[in-house]
């Protein structure tokens, strides 16, 4: 199994099986051959199938502790020679676990069927739980389960490659085909097969295309799907975010399960982690978000800088600005280009989007110094936001007079009145300093704190008028174009020396792209399309785009890790 393209866990895959190799998503009997199940009572000799599953014991869900320590006792004595598939049978007790995935990692399968799976649907935690387990131990392995179309999304993105589809005849047999609001509908003539390839072919679709977490929201049928999506987001996020590749286009916020995306998650503990103010400011002005992205280029902003640079003059260039906005919570003026998402507004805010905003603001503001005054030109829920923030860290917040919405007459003439009163004069090196960060932010958003120090330090120079070039003593370290960046082999050098981030170690000559299997270690912070330097002996012999994750690259065994862009 090799990974060609992640979404969450779910991802585009090519198995190679001899001479015969096929796609995943994929479906059995249509995309390749599963053997029927091989019980230990009664061993079939391994066929000519794509996949043959070893002998083994059908446990149910419920069986009892000590039925199951007789039935490993018996399965590991099989002799699996022949075979490439083990049946996993999923068991309530847990930690049965460990043994069964010994016996997969002994024998280096590459095809866990999971047993019971429509069972397992209505086990949230248990279903979460055993494909986050299986996808993270055995990167390379197929997961292969027996569920209806209808769970064809939801299963893909948590992990599963694979699909039976024999079980789907008994549906045939009895008249009935499925549509795509089954259960509740059927359709008039037998159907299942065909409607199972429509289904996976949607699922491959938006899998090349990165709408797979779209497809899932809107495929809802039962209330299976949002319970075990809800405790993916919330008892696995971080099980999702790394599978999750960088964004490079805009997220659609389309339901109330958007606010909970992996990228919602990973936005928080960036501007927790990664956001450090600039060392000038003597103001922080906050202020609502726009239907248009970037901010700056909407008609609202636009009125709130003018009021700014009317007020207070060169003084701008040491005022610093935070916007509010659901579900990123808080956005760097420095990180606008950064936040590409779209939402729908309608002006109410719940619990699950107030609280996380005001706790990720209460722990931004405090990272200014204390004397620093904060000016809030805010109106509807922002300002519930703000004072939960202000309450939580003690500092005051001083709000402008909003009436008839922020950028009405009376609003902006509030905020040039109350901006007049800060007496901020800045410099050409003040404003020299913040062109710099509009930049240096960028890279700390990809890399970490201290990368855009590194690839734009204080003596460092910046040419061009669009695509503006960075170098350090004459050495071009990057690029940077409205928020998007590149970074040279002599840059990412720069960067590893410095905080020691985002690095792929080899031990051979750098020619064409990194394979998995020969990657000795990986920076766990790596997502899919990262921008990550590949290091050997302590110098940076290339730089490329991450496939997979920093953790998989160094438990798969095949497949690309690392396209190559630039060597060293």
């Amino acid at each position: 199994m090799e990974v060609l393209r992640h979404e969450g866990p779910g991802r585009l895959g090519l198995v190679r099986l001899g001479e015969h190799s096929f796609r995943t998503p994929a479906l059995a009997g249509a995309d390749f051959t599963l053997s029927p199940f091989n019980s230990f009572f009664h061993p079939d000799e391994p066929g000519s199938y794509d996949f043959n599953l070893a002998p083994s014991i059908p446990l149910s869900f419920y069986t009892p502790g000590e039925v199951v320590e007789k039935a490993l006792g018996r399965i590991w004595s099989v002799d699996y020679e022949g075979f490439n598939a083990f049946y996993l049978p999923a068991l309530r007790r847990t930690e049965y676990l460990g043994e069964f995935f010994k016996i997969i990692e002994r024998y280096n399968f590459d095809a866990v069927y999971l047993g019971n799976s429509k069972l397992l649907v209505k086990e949230y935690r248990y279903f979460v739980r055993i494909l986050r387990e299986l996808r993270e131990r055995f990167p390379n392995v197929v997961i292969i389960a027996d569920l209806e179309p209808f769970f064809y999304p939801l299963a893909v993105y948590l992990g599963v490659d694979a699909f039976d589809t024999r079980s789907l005849k008994l549906y045939d047999f009895e008249g009935k085909g499925f549509t795509q609001f089954s259960p509740f509908l059927w359709s008039d003539t037998p159907n299942s097969l065909d409607f199972a390839r429509r289904t996976l072919l949607e699922v491959r679709r938006a899998l090349e295309s990165g709408k797979l977490r779209y497809l899932v929201e809107n495929y809802f049928p039962t209330q299976y799907h949002a319970g075990i999506l809800r405790i993916a987001d919330l008892e696995h996020a971080d099980y999702l975010e790394k599978y999750t590749p960088i964004g490079r286009e805009t997220v659609y916020f389309i339901s109330d399960a958007s606010i909970r995306r992996p990228e919602v998650k990973r936005w928080h503990s960036r501007v927790a982690e990664r956001f450090v103010p600039p060392k000038n400011t003597e103001l922080v002005l906050l202020f609502p978000c726009s239907a248009k992205k970037p901010y700056s280029f909407s008609r609202s902003h636009t009125l709130y800088r003018k009021a700014m640079k009317e007020a207070l003059g060169s003084g701008v260039s040491k005022v610093h600005e935070l916007i509010l906005t659901s579900p990123f919570g808080v956005v760097p003026r420095e990180w606008e280009w950064l936040a590409k998402y779209d939402i729908v507004v309608t002006g109410h805010w719940g619990e699950e989007e107030i609280k996380p905003a005001a706790e990720l603001l209460a722990r931004t503001l405090g990272k200014y110094p204390k004397g620093t005054p904060i000016v809030a030109h805010l109106d509807e829920a922002y300002v519930e936001i703000a004072r939960l923030a202000s309450e939580m860290t003690g500092r005051e917040i001083i709000f402008t007079e909003v009436k008839n919405g922020t950028t009405s007459k009376e609003s902006l003439k509030s905020l040039t009145e109350t901006l007049k009163e800060f007496e901020l004069e800045g410099t050409k090196e003040d404003r020299t300093y913040r062109y710099f960060e509009n930049i240096r932010k960028v890279f700390d958003f990809h890399f970490g704190t201290g990368a855009g120090e590194a690839v734009l330090p204080e003596n460092g120079k910046v040419k061009g008028s669009k695509m503006l070039r960075l170098f350090v003593d004459n050495q071009q370290t990057g690029t940077f174009k409205d928020g998007v960046i590149s970074v040279t082999p002599f840059g990412m050098q720069r960067i590893y020396d410095r905080i020691k981030a985002y690095w792929v170690k080899i031990d051979f000559d750098l020619r064409g792209d990194v394979f998995a299997v020969g990657v000795d270690e990986a920076d766990e912070r790596i997502r899919p399309d990262d921008i990550v330097g590949i290091v050997r002996d302590g110098k940076v012999a290339g730089v490329g785009k991450a496939v997979l994750s920093g953790e998989e690259m160094v438990r798969s065994k095949k497949g690309v890790a690392v396209k190559v862009r630039k060597r060293a």
